[in-house]
């Protein structure tokens, strides 16, 4: 696949999946890692950049202005049987157009308007990514299971798992 449609794949798995886990490294080189919100939509340049809003005071933000900018980003949709791990480079963005195209009305509980001089977005670059992806559906993933508890063979449910340069 190509370095587009490597992201055009990623794109298609984490889109309708909001929340993600991001991991930093802190000052003690320890690593850790918070729920955010993605704020990527159609209309935006999801396949180059992933995006959240956050306060100055956010670890994340000290992370990177104290330049650990490395980042793993952790998406998962059990439902679908999809998990998403993304290497990104973050970089701290107090651009006004960019808030105002991130914003909504969920930002307006943690801010003081759009204008609040404490937002700021963590515009994630993806760099490399790992994807498993189910194929199975629940009912044919259920039997291989039940199959394998019968018979002691333990059989794989057929899924696809790839890791993207991007």
């Amino acid at each position: 696949m190509t370095e587009h449609e490597n992201r055009e794949k990623l794109w298609e798995l984490i889109k309708d999946v909001r929340f993600a886990m991001i991991s930093h490294q802190t000052e003690t080189h320890e690593i850790h890692a918070q729920p955010m919100t993605m704020l990527n939509s159609e209309r935006m340049d999801e396949d180059q950049n992933v995006y959240f809003i956050l306060k100055d005071t956010n670890d994340i933000v000290q992370a990177v202005e104290a330049g650990r900018n490395q980042l793993g980003l952790a998406f998962s949709k059990p439902s679908d049987d999809i998990y998403v791990s993304i290497s990104a480079h973050g970089e701290i963005s107090t651009d006004r157009a960019l808030i105002d195209k991130l914003w909504n009305p969920w930002a307006e509980n943690w801010f003081d308007g759009k204008d609040d001089p404490s937002v700021r977005v963590l515009v994630a670059k993806a760099v490399s990514a790992e994807y498993w992806n189910v194929t199975d559906n629940k009912v044919t993933h259920l039997l291989k299971v039940l199959k394998g508890n019968i018979t002691g063979k333990t059989e794989e449910p057929d899924s696809e798992h790839k890791r993207l340069d991007l």
